[in-house]
């Protein structure tokens, strides 16, 4: 076993891949290491972010924190750790311990996108991205995206989320698959879950009726925006479905499944956007109907403004 041995870290090359777990219950947000990450702020148990390859991640931990890494290059600059994602796209992983706390943090590594130059990755239909919206640099055109294929649909990014809840629904069983997700996606899905159940509303997970999608397939079932933030990997459109019967649960309780359903669970957003819980970042929001596709839903982002609709 290859150790490296510095003041602040031990580095091991041992670490294995997060994979899935069995639960009986959400984990709520306060049950890890508090962690920044690329500018997420997380106290998750599991968390993940994307890197390119080669690039620098960088980390704010507690000082007197251990870490072990499975690959990629560590170093320490001030107060943060830089973390250069290896070189290969795939998946690395790093375990944080803290006084008794601990906290896995998955590195997606992407794929090279080249957008104007590649409009698929290895049959993959991805289309071209926009000029960002406004040039702001939450809509700056992605440079890579995350193999699916090479890291397994059921690979948990958070602790109540898996990484196929997010792929795109387009060319079903092709391979490989892309996608993107982001972390500060995942802190505000995992915040929205627990107070849904603390509210009483039990739900092991979210369904995501559509997270990533390609701009390909965002115009091909009818979109005519082109800064839909699907497309950046922050955006899901999801349900509480616990009894698994295909569409939302009772949540107001009047004995219905329609669009008040949805409108509760805006407003348990909308009560959470008012108090700013730890890693909260705001976004949009909105309660949809039923149509003959589908049963009503709530889309959620994390576009860094306040957007109601």
């Amino acid at each position: 076993m290859k150790f490296i041995f510095l003041p602040w870290i031990i580095a091991s090359a041992e670490l294995h891949p997060v994979q899935p777990v069995d639960k009986t219950e959400t984990v709520k947000t306060g049950a890890g290491v508090e962690i920044t990450v690329n500018g997420t702020r997380s106290a998750l148990p599991l968390i993940s972010v994307s890197a390119m390859p080669g690039e620098e991640v960088r980390l704010a931990i507690p000082e007197d924190a251990r870490i072990e890494t499975s690959d990629g290059k560590l170093s320490r600059d001030a107060a943060e750790i830089a973390w250069t994602a290896p070189e290969a796209p795939g998946l690395a992983d790093m375990k944080i311990s803290h006084r008794g706390a601990e906290t896995r943090l998955n590195l997606l590594v992407l794929t090279p996108f080249e957008n104007g130059v590649d409009d698929s990755l290895n049959g993959y239909r991805i289309g071209m991205y926009a000029r960002p919206l406004r040039d702001l640099p939450s809509y700056a055109v992605p440079k890579g995206l995350i193999d699916l294929t090479a890291m397994s649909e059921d690979l948990r990014v958070s602790p109540n989320f898996q990484l196929g809840q997010f792929r795109c629904k387009q060319q079903p069983g092709h391979e490989p698959t892309y996608l993107l997700m982001q972390p500060d996606m995942l802190v505000k899905l995992e915040t929205i879950l627990a107070a849904a159940n603390e509210k009483g509303w039990e739900a092991d997970t979210f369904f995501v009726m559509s997270g990533y999608r390609t701009p390909f397939y965002n115009a091909a079932i009818g979109n005519t925006t082109t800064s839909s933030r699907h497309l950046y990997g922050d955006a899901a459109d999801i349900y509480i479905d616990q009894d698994r019967d295909g569409q939302m649960d009772d949540l107001d309780g009047n004995g219905r499944i329609d669009k008040e359903d949805a409108r509760a669970l805006v407003k348990l957003i909308d009560e959470l956007a008012a108090e700013q819980p730890e890693g909260w970042v705001v976004g949009g929001a909105s309660a949809y109907g039923s149509n003959a596709a589908h049963g009503p839903f709530v889309h959620v982002d994390t576009r860094g403004y306040s957007a109601r609709w």
